[in-house]
């Protein structure tokens, strides 16, 4: 039997640009400090953390996301449940969000946009290309 990845397509908020690149998600990134700023390229799959970047970034470092096509920045108002960091917000192009903690190491995130079980369904059904509705 073999596993199915499920590889989210994501675009900016602002701008509807689509971002996934291939199974990356490369995001404009900022480290306050000490200052520095370049790309990050996170996981696009689902449940996969792993993460490159050209900055040196240490477990427990908080990154300022923004969108490499508008440079809008993709914080929201919430905080990270598991650990009180800001979290950030994309679109999902079968419709939905993903929200992500901005720590560095924390696992924080969550799908939403459903009201219902029926329509999360629907969307996950979307996304695995099933013929079920």
């Amino acid at each position: 039997m073999s596993k199915h990845m499920l590889v989210m397509e994501l675009c900016c908020p602002q701008c509807d640009a689509l971002l996934t690149e291939g199974t990356k998600l490369p995001l404009d990134a900022y480290l306050r400090d000490p200052q520095r700023e370049g790309e990050m390229r996170l996981s696009a799959i689902f449940g996969d953390y792993t993460m490159e970047s050209d900055l040196e970034v240490k477990p427990g470092d908080t990154v300022e996301f923004r969108c490499p096509k508008c440079e809008a920045p993709l914080t929201i108002a919430l905080t990270c449940k598991l650990c009180g960091a800001p979290m950030a917000s994309l679109n999902m192009r079968v419709g939905g969000y993903l929200e992500f903690c901005c720590r560095a190491g924390c696992k924080g995130h969550a799908l939403g946009g459903v009201g219902d079980i029926d329509q999360m369904m629907r969307m996950m059904n979307k996304m695995f290309e099933t013929p079920y509705d």
